[in-house]
């Protein structure tokens, strides 16, 4: 499934194109691996109301990181359902700590009612921009290596030293931002 949206950030026009290709019953190895090579940003959707869909979180998190030439690719944690109350089985607190571990970001929604798409849309497009601004006024930035790609290896030892404290403000550095989508 595809579904593309025009619409305006910060009074520019942009073009969001979503692919729902990880839950599929076969969307093809091929397809995935085509995804994580070209995606700008990644949505990482979990039901509120399902727990097994938020244990299936962290590996594909790891995935993602894993298999995308990006160093940093937007990750967001998007819990989705909000509007159930009832229903719920997992916490907003839960979704944030695990947003905070993997260094990512995270939003609730309900596509049903609407509630916080808008902030979502926009918050992929802030994301996919400040990242490139980063890039681009990085002149040593990895990314901006021409044809030189980070190994698996390192890339590991990267994520991995990003979730081990230093100094022990590792989580109130990275939990008071976690959920806005306009900052880094």
């Amino acid at each position: 499934d595809s579904y593309e949206r025009r619409f305006y950030v910060d009074d520019e026009e942009v073009t969001l194109t979503l692919y729902d290709i990880w839950d599929q019953a076969d969307p093809g190895e091929w397809m995935q691996e085509s995804c994580l090579q070209t995606g700008d940003a990644f949505l990482v959707v979990f039901s509120v109301t399902d727990r097994r869909s938020f244990t299936r979180v962290p590996p594909t998190l790891l995935r993602l990181r894993a298999g995308s030439p990006r160093t940093d690719p937007p990750i967001i944690l998007v819990g989705n359902k909000s509007d159930l109350a009832r229903s719920r089985e997992v916490s907003r607190e839960e979704g944030r700590s695990l947003a905070v571990m993997m260094n990512c970001k995270h939003i609730e929604t309900s596509a049903a009612l609407h509630h916080n798409t808008e902030e979502l849309f926009e918050g992929v497009v802030r994301q996919i921009r400040l990242r490139r601004c980063r890039r681009e006024g990085d002149p040593l930035s990895r990314e901006g290596a021409v044809g030189r790609r980070e190994s698996i290896t390192k890339k590991a030892k990267r994520f991995l030293s990003s979730l081990v404290p230093r100094n022990g403000r590792f989580f109130k550095q990275r939990s008071k931002s976690c959920n806005d989508l306009s900052v880094l």
